[in-house]
């Protein structure tokens, strides 16, 4: 009997020992993101609407989880330095990604890209939309898309376009211009968009496409020409490209990305919260001063944007056969 009861008690207490541990386990993925730093990874340089859209989702999210998100520029090849980077981190919800998508494109431009934007990303938000504009300089002499087309073509090889660097959204939008619209124009890639919007306020190229641009057009350093979305927009009085070239769009996004593996409840909750974030009145004021329109989708509507994104451009940068490697 003394043994039987021993061995009973020593089987309660194991038991109890597994379930306090359950507990504890739950109660630790409950209370993410306990009181590690959250590192917001922006993959392109400070300053330009990436980094700005960046910091203000992450301000949001350091308000509303109460612990402190810091941002981490990690620019170079089109956003996929960062973006590995993210891929490659603990999937403990403690790093996230300001996607964009240049993610997808990029995932066409390469042959080998440095990941793998369906095994080695979850998608979290689709935070806003936003378009590329197309400005000149001012002493260009055009006022309209119409007119720059017709300068253009009257000066094949000589008119030149700046981007915010190759992979981007703007690179592709000014490439899809080109060849929509049959035009014979030099694209100089430049390491964001601030620096490709001053050397076309220095008369150094004709025009920027950029999605940097709004301020800029409106205080007339810049003369704006058109917008790369479908419709135009509520921001500014710009046509859309597609009223001078039928069929034409591109419309640059952002959004939240997790490393694969990060817990199904940590996504669900992130989600949650960046849904949340992007209907404050503060968040849609401050976005709007960029011109972007904020969005705020689930985790799975996200995923399967991304998704109808990739069978877009896949067959877009196909045919157009883009390749940067």
């Amino acid at each position: 009997m003394k043994y039987s009861f021993g061995h009973r008690a020593r089987t309660v207490v194991g038991s109890l020992a597994v379930l306090l541990a359950l507990v504890c386990s739950f109660g630790a993925r409950a209370d993410w993101p306990d009181k590690k730093i959250i590192t917001f990874v922006v993959p392109f340089p400070p300053g330009g609407n990436t980094d700005l859209l960046g910091r203000i989702v992450a301000k949001k999210l350091s308000d509303s989880l109460g612990v402190t998100v810091i941002v981490d520029n990690k620019p170079g090849a089109g956003s996929m330095i960062g973006s590995q980077a993210v891929a490659k981190s603990a999937p403990d919800g403690h790093t996230l990604l300001m996607g964009s998508i240049a993610n997808v494109l990029n995932n066409f431009f390469y042959k080998k890209p440095s990941y793998n934007i369906e095994t080695d990303l979850i998608p979290v938000s689709q935070v806003v939309n936003v378009p590329n504009y197309i400005a000149a300089n001012p002493n260009l002499p055009v006022n309209s898309l119409k007119e720059f087309i017709a300068y253009a073509k009257k000066n094949p090889g000589k008119a030149s376009c700046a981007t915010s660097g190759v992979g981007t959204s703007p690179y592709m939008s000014c490439e899809l211009f080109k060849k929509m619209a049959g035009l014979d124009m030099l694209t100089v890639p430049y390491q964001g968009g601030l620096p490709a919007i001053q050397d076309v306020i220095g008369g150094r190229v004709d025009v920027a496409v950029v999605n940097e641009a709004l301020p800029y057009i409106k205080n007339k350093q810049l003369k704006g020409l058109a917008v790369t979305t479908a419709k135009r927009s509520p921001f500014v009085d710009l046509p859309a490209v597609s009223e001078e070239v039928p069929g034409y769009d591109v419309t640059s996004w952002y959004g939240v990305f997790a490393p694969a593996g990060t817990p199904p409840e940590i996504v669900k909750k992130l989600g949650a919260e960046l849904q949340k974030a992007m209907q404050a009145e503060d968040v849609k004021q401050q976005i709007g001063n960029v011109g972007a329109v904020a969005v705020g989708s689930s985790p799975q509507e996200f995923q399967k944007f991304v998704k109808s994104e990739l069978t877009k451009w896949g067959k877009v940068v196909k045919e157009m056969n883009i390749h940067l490697d």
